[in-house]
């Protein structure tokens, strides 16, 4: 961005945060909420001020800036969506965003939802497709009719029609998470893996990461990394069982995904394992307190807050007719950060905190419309 432009305070952020998230999280619709004033007081105080023009551009209207999320299925992750999407509406002095997910991780009915928004007039949306191969064709239909699309969480299969993913680097994640871990254990002792669907390309990643991460201390040996688990019985069955076995052997457990991570929280809450440490994924409400009382030594949590913030304002960027440069990266890695107790009441400030580092030269990434 251009040298000298303000940069919007946490303080200004966290309280537009605070009046709006109660009424986002969780929510699927936010059309039945007030029009967007021409109060310009956080465009006033925002990283966009001058740089991103306010409100509608010549020769658009306000209804070519109704914007809706669509995440690939409900799911915890996409909590802070909605509500971090309508603070950088608020900002930029556009409508209110619209939220939505299908059920569970089916394309179809993710693209009834996004086949249904499109009908109603919404003209951008940033999204996680609910299968990155059948969502991808989809994006391109979309594209195709006009609709710019940004997607966050994860991409798509590539190349894709979309501008850009805003995503966590799950390689960084995990290998960052494991040296958390290993450091905790004193760099000594047997370390567990508990990973996704090892079909997956990004638990690949993960694996390889916790992998490099053990192989840089020799006091530290990878016991075992165990894939396939990312669901409630099947993560718990296989903590208990690698405990029963080789318990004396762990000093740790690294997850690189939810449920292990929920599991961990309750089984390690046991006293006998008070010395056997992990480090979780991701900041559900379990795995916080799993922190707070000691099972977990922390958890590496994404930003999807970060994620949907951005998405928005680019939206309105390519609205306005920004473009992305054909030298930048298609994966954009929103950030991942660590969370122990110290810090574990501050996860969505923290995302806000690294979101607004990331702001300052967003703009950079992209050709401003000809005047």
């Amino acid at each position: 961005m251009k040298k000298g432009k303000k940069f919007i305070s946490i303080v200004s952020c966290v309280a537009l945060a605070a009046g709006m998230m109660a009424g986002c999280k969780g929510g699927t619709d936010s059309s039945s909420s007030s029009s967007q004033t021409q109060d310009k007081t956080a465009y006033d105080q925002s990283v966009w001020k001058d740089v991103v023009e306010f409100g509608a551009v010549d020769g658009k209207t306000d209804k070519d800036y109704a914007f809706a999320g669509v995440f690939g299925a409900i799911n915890s992750y996409s909590d802070p969506m909605q509500g971090a999407a309508d603070i950088a509406a608020e900002e930029l002095g556009i409508k209110a965003t619209e939220f939505d997910a299908p059920k569970d991780w089916v394309q179809n009915d993710q693209n009834t939802i996004l086949d249904g928004l499109i009908a109603k007039g919404i003209k951008g949306i940033y999204m996680m497709t609910s299968d990155p191969v059948a969502g991808n064709e989809q994006i391109s239909k979309m594209t195709s009719s006009g609709v710019p699309i940004v997607c966050v969480g994860g991409s798509p299969s590539t190349p894709s029609k979309a501008t850009l993913t805003l995503a966590t680097d799950v390689y960084q994640a995990a290998y960052d998470g494991t040296i958390n871990l290993i450091k905790a254990m004193g760099e000594t002792g047997g370390v567990v893996g508990l990973c996704g669907a090892v079909t997956d390309t990004n638990t690949q990643s993960r694996m390889e990461a916790i992998q490099k991460a053990c192989a840089e201390y020799p006091n530290v040996e990878l016991i075992q990394i165990i894939g396939d688990i990312d669901e409630s019985e099947a993560s718990v069955t296989a903590i208990e069982n690698i405990l029963a076995a080789k318990g004396d052997q762990i000093s740790g457990f690294i997850s690189t995904c939810y449920y292990p991570s929920v599991a961990l929280a309750k089984i390690l809450s046991d006293e006998r394992y008070s010395n056997v440490h992990a480090i979780g994924c991701d900041t559900d409400e379990a795995v916080l307190d799993g922190i707070k009382s000691g099972a977990l030594d922390g958890t590496m949590s994404q930003n999807p807050w970060g994620q949907a913030y951005l998405a928005t304002v680019t939206l309105k960027m390519l609205t306005d007719g920004w473009t992305y440069k054909a030298d930048q990266d298609f994966l954009v890695d929103s950030g991942s950060f660590y969370i122990t107790k110290d810090n574990a009441d501050k996860v969505e400030q923290t995302q806000m905190e690294a979101t607004m580092e990331m702001a300052k030269t967003w703009t950079d990434r992209f050709d401003a419309p000809a005047k």
